[in-house]
């Protein structure tokens, strides 16, 4: 028996510490990392517990590479002193894994990230620092290597840094290496392996500052089409390169979720590698995606769940498959002279009608820059009765009623009629004057509403103020009282939820808005 277990039936420990382990481990997991750093100091008995969820991932941050402008007079003396920080990282990761007796938590690191510091840009012309005579050695060079100590390491995490042969070789000696993330990383050319990966996800992102590439072999060692499940690929620079590489590979049978951002150019291949994969459930257009339109018939994609994306897809992707759940992006990027302009999708009651069209009850509706009105709200509500979750990222626009115009036109006529949507109430410009809408009846929502969220599409647009002012709790009950089946209504940074007849209110953090 471990002092663990004589600690853990001790008849004078808390009650807590006698709890079992997998309990324990299991309350650990509601908590952040910081608070779980302050649980492990606590007793024996929590460290021993909370341990796992302690070294499950470890994050290491690599200054990024030295770079002075051309004109030398222009450099100042920084008070940041890179080789300073990279040899302490190096220190900490060397104390680590040098530690004999630390073997048991090297196996519990099953996720890494590194990421270098990202480098300051301006309109100044820069040289980098590795020109110099006698240059410093690549910081990724230094930790790189760490990174195989790791045995049951399953996703690793790339930002901002060059990939050389080196650092490939090192990737492909992982044993159970399965979800790999490049975040504006460099491809150098010809460091690639020739071998595919086991890879089951990989997501390469990344901005439009460069300049990047890949070159196309590269793209046939990431995506191995017999193992690949999830790919996520929203660089800006080098996505035209991958879809075309993809485009002309073998099926993907195991592939269901891609999230993708489409160029004008890209189309054609994007539409190509739809084809590929038959076992598709999720698709998800980025968001500042190109405006496409498939030149022909798109494929079955029978197995195809959810949606996200723009409207105009939307009529060759929904009607006549099983898709259960819709996201959808009202502004949209329009193309004029060559530059890129900015407009809100206007026709919804034609896109709602779309959508009822998927050979499944839809049980879920996001809409971002969504224009509240009569219009709009009898519609979801008529041709989606089964929805059961509702999120409506809120726009505002004329006329423009204050809260107390709201309510009180709302007073005059409570009931909701076919001939509605032509009063001064088509549109209301604050989420108080919605919730007060829906209350008193003005708009109608699905029956089978359990959930409804409502926030502001433009952070600029918080009016948390004004949702405060006023009595959520009557509110959230008139709602209630009008759909019974309704369960959790979340306004703005506040959520309201019930167990039973009971309603509670919690203000969330700003992570899980």
């Amino acid at each position: 028996m471990s002092y663990f277990d004589t600690e853990h039936d001790m008849k004078n420990n808390p009650p807590i510490l006698k709890l079992p382990f997998e309990v324990l481990d299991h309350c650990w997991g509601y908590l952040r990392r910081q608070d779980l750093f302050q649980v492990s100091r606590v007793s024996r008995v929590f460290w021993y517990t909370s341990r796992s969820r302690i070294f499950q991932s470890l994050t290491i941050t690599l200054p990024s590479p030295k770079v002075h402008p051309l004109n030398r007079n222009l450099v100042r003396p920084s008070t940041i002193k890179a080789v300073d920080m990279l040899e302490r990282a190096v220190d900490r990761i060397t104390s680590f894994y040098s530690d004999s007796s630390a073997g048991e938590l090297w196996d519990m690191v099953q996720d890494w990230t590194i990421a270098t510091a990202p480098a300051i840009r301006n309109n100044t012309h820069y040289f980098v620092s590795s020109l110099e005579k006698n240059p410093a050695p690549r910081s990724v060079d230094v930790i790189f290597p760490f990174v195989s100590y790791s045995r049951n390491l399953r996703s690793l995490e790339l930002v901002r840094m060059n990939l050389g042969r080196q650092q490939w070789i090192i990737i492909e000696s992982l044993p159970v290496l399965e979800t790999l993330r490049l975040i504006s990383c460099f491809f150098l050319p010809l460091s690639h392996l020739e071998r595919p990966l086991k890879l089951k996800e990989l997501a390469i992102a990344g901005d439009s500052f460069g300049p990047r590439s890949i070159e196309e072999p590269l793209v046939s060692v990431l995506c191995n089409p017999a193992y690949l499940e999830k790919l996520t690929l929203i660089d800006f620079i080098i996505t035209h390169t991958i879809l075309a590489a993809l485009s002309s590979m073998a099926p993907f049978p195991h592939l269901t979720y891609l999230s993708v951002f489409v160029t004008s150019p890209s189309g054609d291949h994007f539409f190509r590698f739809l084809t590929a994969i038959p076992a598709l459930a999720t698709l998800r257009i980025f968001p500042w995606s190109a405006n496409i339109t498939p030149p022909h018939p798109l494929p079955a994609l029978s197995s195809l769940r959810s949606y996200d994306g723009y409207p105009n897809l939307l009529p060759y992707i929904v009607p006549g498959r099983p898709v259960d759940c819709v996201c959808l992006m009202l502004m949209m990027i329009t193309t004029n002279d060559d530059q890129q302009n900015y407009a809100i999708h206007s026709e919804l009651v034609s896109t709602v009608r779309d959508i009822s069209l998927s050979t499944v009850p839809v049980r879920k509706l996001a809409i971002e820059y969504f224009l509240p009105t009569l219009d709009n709200l009898a519609t979801i509500a008529k041709h989606l009765p089964n929805l059961h979750r509702l999120d409506l990222g809120l726009i505002s626009g004329p006329p423009p009623l204050t809260p107390e115009e709201v309510i009180s036109l709302s007073e005059s006529n409570s009931e909701f009629g076919p001939n509605c949507a032509g009063i001064l109430l088509d549109t209301v410009d604050t989420m108080q004057g919605l919730l007060s809408w829906l209350a008193e009846g003005r708009a109608p929502l699905p029956p089978k509403l359990m959930t409804l969220r409502l926030s502001h599409s433009s952070a600029g647009d918080e009016d948390m103020q004004c949702v405060e002012g006023i009595k959520q709790r009557d509110l959230v009950h008139c709602l209630h009282s009008r759909y019974p089946r309704l369960c959790e209504v979340e306004m703005g940074g506040c959520r309201w939820w019930r167990e039973g007849v009971i309603w509670s209110r919690e203000i969330l953090d700003s992570e899980e808005m």
